[in-house]
């Protein structure tokens, strides 16, 4: 027998156990899972009477306590919008849970100073806090599990806001997986570890990369619930998820001694501002066009306020190259600016673009390429940022241009992404699927791609170039470049073939600025010789390119 009533279930389920029960019991699994979390560190997680690093119970009890806190809001109003708060919370617990596990192998590979803190290099015996911690992601995830299976009723399907801003929901998605990929924290003490996963032993590294999958697919898979108050919830839980990843080590970096803040746990917390600010967005209900209160800028205005926006960050770029980086004593010659070479092709590919953007072309291609211009600001500022550690040494006009061109390809950056929003709520729904060939090469120039800015694309003896995961300055830099051709390169698979060309080519563009290193700044360095990152960088252009020919192609 079927009903339609809240409590009942789909046609064939067992009618003894109805959905309300269900998610009740799933919310009692959630609630004693984050009870027990948050009780790990009072209990202990190490045998040995070891301290955490500062004192973060409360800090740890709260943020346990957030996930069932967000899904008791929806309980009874929203029944099923608090099943899929649960199962996206379950989505981060088989990553966690692996990592912690990693404390009952070898403590010293272990970078969790909320918990402890080492003060030896004798590996420490697990506690009975470790195992309230891993029965609690256990609990977790059972709860995930029970409320996923609980049936939900999608009420009125609403996708026009999904279809605008899905864009935006994987750009924060990979922007926490580039930072749960990071070190959690900086240090200077030799006794507590710092590492991404993949310099971790074989349980946390797994762990570890399941937590920066975890990220971006529970953040589409929220967004793309027809629902709105289905993706208000959803995105709001992994906002949460996000934000527990994210503040115990960047709390540690902030107040104890030795310890530092690092770019990975920055881009995860920013990831969860993200998540939570497009929950309230991709929350809201598509009103009727009469009744909005609020309107985007026409669409031409938009393009118009961006293309100009790209002009003037192109043309501080160029204030940037041609203004001396640098203010040396009277006397002494001005060294010649080799990083701020690398400013020219950025400029020249973002003045092309936007010049194109005001004709109203080539948004997509441009939104990805203006990353080309903090990519080469980036070594530039990097470099002025090593010279001036001399005393008589000080920064030139040309910093302040480079800066100010950042700072406006930014805002071009937002007011292209708006002028797409807009353009994806008054185009038609396109469901075309990609051709396999394309599929390939796209993601073949994207892993490429990972290469190129992680490996140096210029070697020589005594040379130590600025590296992905060095977090100086120019960091920043190869990070907002791999981040624009990642995401490029996976939006191109799921849009309509011309914005796929144009995302691929504006992909191609900043990797391909990449490669230039070479040659616009290898006479900087002795016996300079190409590394491995410069013939990466190639290979990825030129996949690149062949993607964009072939969904150019496509009709």
């Amino acid at each position: 027998m079927t009903r339609t009533t809240r409590d009942t279930v789909v046609a064939g389920a067992d009618p003894a156990f109805p959905a309300s029960v269900r998610l009740r019991v799933a919310f009692g699994l959630a609630v004693a899972g984050a009870l027990l979390s948050a009780a790990a560190p009072l209990a202990g997680v190490v045998g040995e009477d070891i301290a955490p690093a500062y004192t973060a119970w409360p800090l740890l009890l709260l943020l346990a306590l957030l996930p069932v806190a967000l899904a008791a809001t929806f309980l009874r109003a929203h029944p099923t919008v608090a099943a899929g708060v649960l199962a996206v919370t379950a989505f981060f617990a088989p990553g966690r849970l692996l990592v912690d596990l990693q404390i009952t192998v070898d403590t010293t590979y272990t970078t969790r100073p909320e918990l402890f803190r080492p003060t030896s290099l004798t590996p420490l015996t697990p506690g009975t806090g470790l195992w309230l911690l891993v029965a609690g992601h256990l609990l977790v995830l059972a709860a995930g599990i029970a409320a996923a299976t609980t049936p939900s009723d999608d009420g009125e399907a609403d996708q026009a806001s999904t279809r605008r801003f899905l864009g935006l929901v994987v750009t924060a998605g990979a922007l926490a997986a580039v930072g749960l990929f990071m070190a959690p924290i900086t240090s200077t003490d030799p006794l507590v570890p710092t590492g991404g996963p993949f310099d971790a032993p074989a349980l946390a590294m797994v762990g570890g990369l399941l937590l920066a999958a975890a990220a971006p697919a529970a953040g589409v898979l929220a967004a793309s619930n027809p629902d709105p108050e289905n993706r208000r919830g959803g995105l709001l839980a992994v906002a949460a998820a996000l934000a527990a990843l994210a503040l115990p080590p960047l709390v540690a970096g902030l107040v104890a001694e030795d310890l530092g803040v690092s770019v990975g746990s920055v881009l995860v917390l920013l990831a969860a501002v993200a998540h939570a600010v497009l929950a309230g967005v991709l929350g809201r209900s598509q009103a009727p066009t009469e009744q909005k209160a609020v309107e985007l800028p026409g669409l031409r205005r938009l393009h118009l306020i961006a293309g100009v926006l790209g002009l003037l960050a192109a043309a501080a770029a160029l204030g940037g190259a041609l203004s001396p980086q640098l203010e040396v004593p009277d006397g002494l010659p001005l060294p010649v600016g080799y990083a701020e070479r690398l400013l020219w092709p950025a400029l020249v590919a973002v003045a092309v673009l936007s010049a194109a953007v005001v004709a109203g072309r080539a948004r997509p291609a441009f939104t990805v390429a203006l990353a080309a211009l903090p990519l080469a600001a980036g070594s530039a500022l990097d470099s002025v940022f090593a010279a001036t550690q001399i005393g008589s040494v000080k920064p030139g006009n040309g910093i302040w241009f480079t800066v100010l061109a950042v700072v406006l390809a930014v805002a071009a950056a937002i007011t292209a992404a708006l002028a797409g929003a807009l353009e994806r709520e008054e185009a038609e729904p396109h469901k075309a699927q990609t051709p396999l060939p394309t599929v390939a090469v796209t993601l073949i120039g994207g892993l490429l791609a990972l290469g190129a800015f992680a490996l140096p694309v210029l070697t020589g003896p005594d040379f130590h170039p600025v590296g992905l995961l060095d977090f100086r300055v120019g960091s920043w830099g190869l990070l907002a470049g791999l981040l624009a051709v990642v995401a490029a390169a996976g939006l191109a698979l799921v849009s309509r073939s011309s914005h796929a060309a144009a995302l691929l080519l504006g992909a191609a563009l900043v990797t391909a600025v990449r490669a230039l290193e070479y040659p616009l700044t290898s006479a900087r360095v002795e016996d300079a010789a190409p590394g491995p990152g410069l013939w990466l960088a190639v290979a990825s252009v030129v996949a690149l390119l062949a993607g964009a020919a072939l969904s150019a192609s496509r009709r």
